[in-house]
């Protein structure tokens, strides 16, 4: 299961994640997006370091670039949301995008460990936190948001569906570890 403590590790992880949003945000407005992927490089090679990396985190990090990849072309192919620096194509989430999203999935089981204590709670707090990252992406013109209601949301449904899935598949993967050492016979 995630660290919930305060520790060195949870705070250097929710400076990065910090860090990061902000490197590819202002990065991909200003024509240095660079500066969001470094940022990004600095964060995995912290958190995935061996003494602090959680047996989970690949997994978490994949299941949220995945999902994250997923809506964020949904609501790009249906012209709910314009980014800054589409590349590689216009339909399709930007590979900025889907970086922030593995920044999260990074974050998942250190700084934002405690939101796993409930799915409904990672859920919530996803479903709020996630549309308001993403109205600020628009106040610097990282994003445009179009049909405002509808995209904020259809947006706070998705991140209220990727946290719950996320935090159900930290605690099934809890759960088959601690079974997985019970069956194990010295």
């Amino acid at each position: 299961m995630a660290s919930t403590t305060l520790n060195t590790n949870n705070i250097v992880n929710f400076v990065l994640f910090q860090l990061v949003w902000l490197g590819f945000v202002l990065g991909s407005t200003k024509g240095y997006i660079w500066v969001g992927a470094t940022l990004l490089v600095a964060m995995l090679v912290w958190q995935l370091w061996p003494s602090r990396r959680n047996e989970n985190d690949f997994l978490i990090i994949g299941a949220s670039a995945t999902c994250g990849f997923i809506v964020a072309t949904i609501w790009s192919f249906f012209g709910l949301i314009e980014y800054a620096e589409h590349w590689p194509a216009k339909n399709i989430a930007p590979w900025w995008i889907i970086a922030m999203w593995v920044a999260f999935g990074a974050s998942f089981n250190h700084s934002l460990g405690w939101i796993q204590k409930s799915p409904y709670l990672a859920g919530v707090l996803a479903g709020i936190g996630g549309p308001v990252s993403y109205f600020g992406a628009a106040r610097i013109g990282a994003v445009v948001i179009n049909q405002p209601w509808l995209t904020f949301s259809l947006m706070a449904v998705a991140w209220f569906a990727i946290a719950f899935f996320l935090t159900i598949l930290v605690q099934r993967q809890a759960q088959a570890e601690k079974s997985w050492t019970a069956d194990v016979r010295y």
